[in-house]
């Protein structure tokens, strides 16, 4: 198979109990349980998200719980078949 394409989602993190995720632009923002996006992001989480930055690159990825690029992987016309 050949690679047709790449999927990529903000990186999400989990670090003295908050689940977040840093998005390349757009920054961190503070997610529900389910994965959502909180309504806002107040004090308490960016004097957390602070003290997580200033964690070198190796310790912050340790935190790391999902997100970043996956390859997507396409076969032949044959294979994948025809979108109607």
């Amino acid at each position: 198979m050949n690679v047709v394409g790449y999927l990529c989602c903000p990186h999400l993190y989990q670090y003295a109990g908050w689940l977040f995720e840093v998005h390349s632009y757009c920054g961190p923002w503070p997610c529900k349980r389910n994965g959502e996006l909180r309504a806002r992001a107040g004090r308490v989480f960016y004097a957390v998200y602070e003290r997580f930055a200033a964690l070198d690159e190796a310790e912050r990825e340790t935190y790391r719980v999902g997100g970043g690029c996956v390859k997507v992987h396409g076969g032949n016309r044959s294979e994948v078949g025809e979108i109607a």
